[in-house]
C-alpha cells in the first residue's frame, strides 16, 4: 500500500527526530524551488583504529587490496563523477580499493592533514601530527553488502594505517544517513563536532560548533579545525 505524504513524514520523524526531520523537509523544499539550493547537516566523528581484527584471517580471502594514489581504470565502475575522483587525487587523497575478479568490490578514501569537501566549500583541517587521517566515501558494491567485505575493508584499512603511526580516523557523516552513522558508532566512533551549511546557488552560510562557528560568502572556502579526540584509543 502506497503511503501518503503525511504518513511518510511521520515515519521520517520517528526515524530521525525533530531537528533532522526539519533539516530533511527544508532541504527537500529548497531543492524543489531551485536545484542549486540545499541544506546539509553533518556530524563529525572520530573513530579509533581497532586493536584486534574484526574478522578471522581466513575470512575475505576472495578479495585483494591495493592503495591507489592516482586515477586508475579500476575506479571507472565507482558511481562518482570523474571530475570528483580527479579532484580527490589532486589534493593528495588516497583510495584503499578492494578487488574481486579484477573488479572494484569496495573502497575507503582517506587524506592526511586536511580534506577539501566536494559537496560544499569547506575544508576539514585535522589536528597537527600524523596520529589522525580523514576517511570519506566508504563504498561497498551492492553484490557484496551482505558478506564480509565491509568488516574486511576496515581491517585492512586499520592495519595499513597502524604501520604509519595513525591512531584515529576522523570523518563527516550526513546526519540524515542513519545507516552510515550507526555503522561508525558500532566501530567505536565518538562525536567531535557538527556543521550545517545552507547553499543558495553560489552563496553558502556555515554554522558549526567548531571555529570559525559562523561564516557566509559566495567564493571563499572555509576551514573547520577539528579538535583532538577527547579520549585515548583503547
Amino acid at each position: 500500500m502506497k503511503l501518503s505524504a503525511w504518513q511518510r513524514l511521520r515515519a521520517t520523524y520517528r526515524q530521525l527526530g525533530f531537528i533532522r526531520t526539519s533539516t530533511y523537509v527544508t532541504d527537500r523544499l529548497l531543492r524543489a524551488l531551485n536545484p542549486t539550493f540545499c541544506l546539509y547537516q553533518y556530524q563529525l566523528v572520530a573513530q579509533p583504529l581497532s586493536e584486534q581484527p574484526r574478522l578471522p584471517a581466513n575470512r575475505g580471502k576472495a578479495f585483494s587490496f591495493r592503495v591507489l594514489d592516482a586515477p586508475d581504470p579500476l575506479l571507472d565502475s565507482l558511481p562518482r563523477p570523474t571530475a570528483v575522483i580527479a579532484q580527490r587525487f589532486a589534493q593528495g587523497a588516497q583510495c584503499l580499493a578492494a578487488v574481486k575478479d579484477e573488479r572494484l568490490a569496495g573502497c575507503i578514501w582517506f587524506a592526511r592533514g586536511s580534506y577539501m569537501e566536494d559537496e560544499v566549500r569547506v575544508d576539514y583541517c585535522l589536528p597537527t601530527g600524523r596520529s589522525c587521517v580523514w576517511d570519506f566515501d566508504v563504498f561497498v558494491a551492492e553484490s557484496e553488502r551482505l558478506g564480509f567485505l565491509f568488516a574486511k575493508l576496515w581491517d585492512i584499512f586499520d592495519a595499513h594505517l597502524k604501520t604509519e603511526g595513525v591512531a584515529w580516523t576522523l570523518s563527516r557523516i550526513n546526519s540524515l544517513n542513519q545507516y552510515s552513522l550507526a555503522s561508525h558508532l558500532r566501530l567505536g566512533a565518538a562525536a567531535c563536532g557538527w556543521a550545517m551549511i545552507l547553499r543558495l546557488s553560489a552563496f553558502e552560510l556555515l554554522v558549526s560548533n567548531l571555529a570559525p562557528y559562523l561564516s557566509a560568502g559566495t567564493r571563499k572556502r572555509q576551514a573547520l579545525r577539528l579538535p583532538l579526540p577527547l579520549r585515548a584509543p583503547r
